[in-house]
This record gives structure tokens, C-alpha cells and sequence, in this order.
């Protein structure tokens, strides 16, 4: 028996206390910067500068929220986000688990040179494809007044598809699926190929469904990833109207000042959603994460 066993329970007790104070605390260091937040969104310019820190506003300034989308086009931002953290979930998905599909379950010359190639991008930091993707983009022929060379114009920049086309697919999510695919029974493939189903079919129909677990896992993580994306919007964008959240927060500072009431509130205003996803799909994002772990 475990040593804890012998123990009595006045002493498993204080035990049990003390790992709940732990915890009490490690969550309170944890909150603090997100509380501090609230309390700056809620204050007034004065308030906070104040010394010592005010927590509890004297008059809280539920107006500042307002405020946020009088002083900048925050709406707009919001709604750039949302279409663009929208499409390339959906395309990641389907892309991603296209790739897993056929690398786990399919037979082509030169699969494993491919996926391996796939996994070595891994190792290459996003900010060096900036430039070459900058540059493709600005030369995409026949768009932004570029002719069929890709000159002449300024091509798809300051455009929807220069920010969702860098995550339409991830060598991670393709890593995911194919190891997800390979735990999947083969013998639903013969069946299917035996009753004349296509691949795409099968793909579609039968395997798709069944990967729901790690599909949950790639669109939660894609999703915020891209909801909090800063240096691709930042490069491909030049005007107010396609700015997205994180680059619209800019707009609460200058040179010379920073209203960080309203900033904070337009902070909080932009993690809501995601907040909110992580509540309703936090039972598909442990599912997907347990299966993952424990059949990886």
C-alpha cells in the first residue's frame, strides 16, 4: 500500500488543504494580469496612472467599450478577423486532412520523401517566408492591375486572399492528420474500394467524419493562431479597411500617447470570441488531444 495510506486523516487532510492553497494561489498569479486588464478597461484616463494601481474603478466606465469603436474602425478590424480566421479554418481542415488521408492511407512513389519534406518545413520560421510570400503575391498575374508576367500592379496584397492563403494548410495539422489517419482501421478502405466507392468518397464519407477528434484539435489552434495573427496583416495590408484586431490596436497609441483604458478595453473586446470558442468546444479539444495522446 501507498505510504499515504498509513497516514491519518487529520494529516491527509492538512495535506489536501495545502495542495488547495497551492493551486488557489498558482491560479491567482495566473488571473492577475487579466484582472488588471479589467480594471484599466473600466477606469477612467486618470485612474489609470494612479499610484498605488487601482483595481476597483470609483466610477466604472462601462462607456470605454463604446468608446473603442468611436475612436478607431474596430468593427471593421473585427469583422476582417472573423472572415479571414473563418475561411482558413475551413480550408485547413479540409486541406490538412486531405493531405493526412492520403499519405496514411494511400500508395503514390515518392510519399515518404514528400511527407518528410512536409515535416522539415517545421524547422523554417514563419518570418522567412515573409518576403517571398510578399513578393508572390504582389507578382500574382492577372489581379491588382498586374498583367499575365505579374507586373504592373500590386497583385493580391492589401486583399483577403494574401492573409488566409499563408494558412490554408500547416505541416503540423498535416503531421496530425496522417498520424491520426494511420490509427484508423485500413480494412474500411478495402471494403469501400471493393463496393466501387472512389477515393475522395471515401475520404469524404468515412474517414472525415471519424477524424473529428484531431479535426477539432487543428480548427481551435488554426483558429486562434490566425485570430491573433500580427506580422502577415501587418506586411500584406496598406489600408485602414483591411486591418485586422491586432494590427487595429496600434491605432489606441502614437508618438506621444497611449490610452490604455481604451486599449485594454478593445484587448478584451478581441480575446471574447476566442474565450467563448475554448467554452463551447473544450470537450472536442480534450477528446482530440487525449485520443491523440494516447493512441499517438
Amino acid at each position: 500500500m501507498d505510504k499515504l495510506d498509513y497516514a491519518s486523516p487529520a494529516i491527509r487532510q492538512t495535506r489536501k488543504a495545502l495542495i488547495y492553497m497551492a493551486l488557489i494561489g498558482l491560479s491567482g498569479i495566473i488571473l492577475a494580469p487579466f484582472l488588471m486588464i479589467v480594471a484599466l478597461a473600466l477606469s477612467s484616463p486618470a485612474e489609470v496612472f494612479a499610484w498605488p494601481p487601482v483595481l476597483i474603478p470609483d466610477n466604472i466606465r462601462w462607456d470605454n467599450f463604446a468608446r473603442v469603436f468611436e475612436v478607431t474602425n474596430f468593427g471593421r478590424a473585427i469583422f476582417n478577423t472573423f472572415i479571414i480566421a473563418s475561411v482558413s479554418t475551413i480550408g485547413i481542415v479540409f486541406i490538412d486532412g486531405l493531405a493526412g488521408y492520403a499519405f496514411a492511407k494511400m500508395r503514390f512513389p515518392g510519399r515518404r520523401t514528400m511527407f518528410f519534406l512536409i515535416l522539415a518545413t517545421l524547422m523554417v520560421p514563419v518570418h522567412v517566408t515573409i518576403i517571398p510570400l510578399f513578393i508572390m503575391f504582389r507578382s500574382f498575374p492577372l489581379a491588382g492591375g498586374n498583367d499575365l508576367t505579374g507586373s504592373g500592379g500590386f497583385g493580391i496584397l492589401n486583399s483577403y486572399p494574401s492573409m488566409v492563403l499563408p494558412f490554408l494548410a500547416t505541416a503540423y495539422g498535416t503531421y496530425l492528420m496522417t498520424s491520426f489517419m494511420r490509427m484508423l482501421p485500413d480494412n474500411l478502405v478495402e471494403a469501400a474500394r471493393m463496393d466501387g466507392a472512389h477515393e475522395f468518397a471515401i475520404f469524404w464519407k468515412i474517414y472525415l467524419p471519424l477524424a473529428a477528434p484531431a479535426l477539432a484539435v487543428i480548427a481551435m489552434f488554426n483558429f486562434t493562431a490566425v485570430w491573433n495573427e500580427f506580422l502577415i496583416p501587418l506586411v500584406m495590408t496598406s489600408t485602414s479597411d483591411m486591418k485586422v484586431i491586432q494590427t487595429a490596436l496600434a491605432d489606441f497609441s502614437d508618438q506621444e500617447t497611449v490610452l490604455w483604458n481604451l486599449l485594454m478595453a478593445a484587448v478584451l473586446i478581441s480575446i471574447l470570441p476566442l474565450v467563448l470558442m475554448f467554452i463551447i468546444g473544450q470537450k472536442h479539444l480534450v477528446r482530440g488531444v487525449a485520443v491523440g495522446g494516447t493512441k499517438g
